[in-house]
């Protein structure tokens, strides 16, 4: 999927997602969370490992929108248990 942020176009697929995020540790979690890897992250940090850009040359939104695009399991991080339990 082509993606375009800050001028730069990017050629973004779930398996870029997976493979970036596979030996990363989730960040702490704000407003939502997206499942990677049986684990919950941040969107705006999936966003930034996937282009390499800084998380302050995007917004929230535009990350959620890219995950949503790419069918990735997105959810308000409030929704989740307080233990921020797997993924199901």
């Amino acid at each position: 999927m082509h993606v375009t942020i800050r001028g730069k176009t990017f050629d973004i697929t779930v398996d870029d997602v997976l493979q970036v995020t596979e030996q990363v540790e989730p960040e702490p979690l704000v407003r939502y969370a997206v499942a990677l890897h049986n684990r919950w992250y941040p969107p705006k940090q999936v966003l930034s490992l996937v282009t390499g850009l800084p998380v302050a040359a995007f917004t929230t939104q535009d990350a959620y929108r890219l995950m949503q695009r790419l069918g990735l399991n997105i959810v308000e991080a409030s929704s989740l248990d307080e233990d921020r339990g797997n993924p199901s």
